[in-house]
């Protein structure tokens, strides 16, 4: 209830007094580090809209445009995964992974793990790992930039 009798809404209740209420290092006044609140709505709308014009084109209506436009012909795409790779390096990573699989088997299902059986198991795993390590790349290209960038 208000002073005057009258019944009170939650909309009435102390929004002047929130106002009063908030402390100094809260509010806005002349700190350019805080933005207002219409001025953060503008870069929230702003974020919303759409920028691109031809962002809900599918791929072929924008490949027939680019054709028809700028007489644009795509390059062939480059085969990608374990089959181009060399024999060496996929044999590398087999043995690296290979070994820790036979391992863990070993562990799981031999119980006392035979000798032979961990020797070949080292065996394969660090020749995978020399295999990997002479995979590594030898120089930088000057693409690569100074690698801070993320």
């Amino acid at each position: 209830m208000n002073d005057d009798g009258s019944a009170s809404t939650p909309d009435d209740e102390g929004r002047e007094d929130w106002r009063r209420d908030v402390p100094d290092p809260e509010r806005i006044g002349q700190d350019r580090s805080r933005i207002s609140d219409e001025e953060w709505d503008d870069l929230v709308r702003q974020i919303a809209e759409p920028s691109a014009t031809m962002g809900d084109m599918p791929a072929e209506d924008v490949r027939d445009a680019l054709e028809d436009a700028e007489h644009w012909e795509p390059e062939p795409a480059e085969p990608i995964g374990w089959r181009t790779a060399s024999p060496t390096l996929v044999l590398s990573w087999a043995a690296a992974l290979g070994a820790v699989l036979l391992l863990l088997i070993g562990i799981i299902f031999f119980r006392p793990l035979p000798g032979w059986y961990l020797l070949i198991g080292l065996a394969v795993g660090i020749g995978g790992a020399v295999g990997l390590f002479f995979h590594l790349p030898s120089h930088r290209s000057p693409d690569d930039g100074d690698g801070s960038s993320v």
